[in-house]
């Protein structure tokens, strides 16, 4: 149900989450910071970022402490699972359920610990999967939802096609599914309801928003690069994720500065998904919310 001027469609997920679009900002490491994750959920939508942007617990504290002296909105955090990726994560859930966050996002490892605290405290666990085997893992430690990290998807990223993983999760599994992968348009999220998502993660288009914490080349190179400079490698972070090539080439030149610190490292390392396609200018979150709201509405009205 749709209505006009304050945009609402209802899903599964917006009801789970009590927010008016079934939108996610997907967390991005190093790009969603409070600015972006209030822009996404003031629109409706709901803003998320990794909890490893921030050093420390207190620095994420901080952060949380932030969204929520600036939104009344719900929000989300994603935790590594993985203890040497991401060795404070029991600290970070622990924090963030205390302080009400109303969604935890997992990566990696199975999530029952996660699912059983949040749980106690009243919080959602929507879990990351690319293949079925992750997802009959999370669903059974009983995940609210899915989110089906499809192949062309930003940062770490499965390699099935969505037009498979969507439906297919959707049939064996039974939660709401999340779509994620190549979905920046009111089109790309029509698509991916039809095959029966109740929801969509959005990440490489909101990198191109003003509110995103990519710098400025970063953000162009969106804009100048095609799909078919993304490269889907494990080389670089141990775990298949989908590379700007442009950003790869500049790290390989001897005269780029080389950077001792390993958060600065991936500073100039720059991840996106394959609908860099479909971006082509950089403007403010809300309005890239609401431009595929209204597409979604058009689409919907002129399908055969």
């Amino acid at each position: 149900s749709i209505q006009t001027g304050k945009m609402k469609i209802k899903t599964a997920i917006t009801e789970l989450l009590g927010i008016d679009l079934p939108i996610l900002g997907a967390p991005m490491f190093l790009v969603s910071y409070p600015d972006l994750v209030t822009a996404v959920s003031e629109a409706g939508g709901l803003g998320c970022f990794p909890s490893l942007n921030y050093r420390s617990v207190d620095a994420l504290k901080d952060a949380v402490q932030e969204i929520q002296s600036r939104t009344k909105k719900p929000f989300g955090v994603n935790i590594v699972l993985y203890k040497e990726h991401n060795p404070d994560w029991k600290q970070q859930l622990d924090l963030c359920l205390s302080m009400g966050v109303k969604l935890i996002i997992t990566s990696m490892g199975a999530p029952r610990t996660a699912v059983r605290e949040a749980k106690s405290a009243g919080s959602l666990v929507f879990c990351d999967v690319v293949n079925l085997r992750m997802a009959e893992v999370v669903a059974k430690a009983g995940a609210d939802a899915v989110i089906a990290v499809s192949q062309g998807a930003g940062g770490h990223a499965g390699n099935i096609s969505p037009f498979s993983l969507i439906p297919y999760l959707k049939k064996e599994i039974g939660l709401p599914v999340l779509g994620a992968g190549s979905i920046g348009t009111g089109a790309q999220m029509a698509a991916a309801f039809s095959l029966g998502a109740e929801g969509v993660y959005v990440g490489t288009r909101l990198i191109a928003s003003n509110e995103s914490g990519a710098v400025q080349e970063y953000k162009k190179m969106l804009i100048e690069s095609g799909p078919e400079e993304i490269v889907y490698t494990d080389k670089i972070s141990g775990v298949h994720a989908n590379w700007l090539s442009r950003s790869i080439e500049k790290l390989k030149d001897p005269s780029h500065p080389k950077e001792k610190d390993e958060m600065k490292k991936w500073k100039d390392l720059w991840s996106a998904g394959h609908g860099v396609a479909q971006i082509h200018e950089i403007k403010p979150a809300a309005e890239i919310i609401n431009d595929m709201v209204n597409e979604y509405i058009d689409v919907k009205k002129n399908l055969a």
